[in-house]
């Protein structure tokens, strides 16, 4: 959510008697600290966080689920469980899934056979035809400046060892880590700005979740997660299964 959801505040716990201090501790701080905590957890000063647009009546609007890979299902049967509830039974799911303009209505026919197979009662599928292209400069440079904190800029370093710098840094990207993955973080940036463009307004988004590997920056890949919910004013759910089916098409 792009406000954060802090409910720390709101939450009642219970202390654990096996981790309290020794009995020569001053029991009289100790009853303080608890009045203290007490007056904490008031209902005066309780923040409004617990009740976030996942307890409000979502009406008709959509939840939009963006299948960028095949995960075993869990990413379709994610935002199926949610209208079952009775604040979101009146939302319409619809589908985003990648494709080309030459199969676009093959590729979408074959999607929605293989959602009624599931029994997925989904409004709509939309292929995305225009994911290759290339994001719009004001989009990559809001990337690149979210990133130049953690980059080494070590091939621009004069009298420096590269090695070095790895070595005091070793969770910076390189510039040659950068290049490597240019083309993955633009595509993470269209996607962005896809996701802005047809789901500003609805009540749930659904991201399949990159795939994190091995050769890439903690940092890099952060700034991807980042860059795929940017700008978005509805909560965004970043999911993605283990490529163990959990959809079946009947039951025996």
């Amino acid at each position: 959510m792009i406000d954060g959801l802090d409910i720390s505040d709101d939450l009642e716990f219970e202390v654990n008697q096996g981790f309290e201090a020794d009995e020569n501790v001053d029991n009289l701080d100790q009853q303080t600290n608890e009045e203290e905590t007490a007056d904490d957890m008031s209902d005066e000063g309780s923040s409004d966080q617990m009740k976030t647009v996942f307890q409000n009546d979502q009406g008709k609007k959509t939840i939009d689920v963006y299948w960028i890979a095949d995960d075993g299902g869990l990413t379709l049967l994610v935002p199926y469980l949610v209208t079952r509830r009775k604040r979101w039974r009146r939302c319409k799911v619809r589908v985003f899934i990648v494709g080309d303009e030459q199969n676009m209505e093959e590729g979408r026919d074959q999607m929605v056979a293989l959602l009624k197979r599931f029994r997925l009662d989904v409004s709509d599928v939309i292929v995305m035809t225009d994911i290759e292209k290339r994001p719009h400069q004001k989009s990559l440079s809001r990337f690149v400046d979210s990133v130049a904190p953690f980059r080494l800029h070590d091939e621009q370093q004069e009298g420096v060892s590269v090695q070095e710098l790895r070595q005091s840094a070793p969770w910076k990207i390189s510039d040659k880590q950068f290049e490597a993955f240019k083309l993955k973080s633009e595509r993470k940036v269209r996607l962005n700005e896809i996701i802005r463009k047809n789901s500003q307004h609805t009540a749930l988004v659904l991201v399949s979740l990159p795939v994190p590997q091995s050769d890439c920056p903690s940092a890099l890949y952060m700034a991807w997660l980042d860059t795929l919910t940017c700008g978005l004013h509805c909560p965004a759910v970043l999911i993605r299964g283990n490529q163990q089916n959990v959809l079946t098409f009947y039951c025996q």
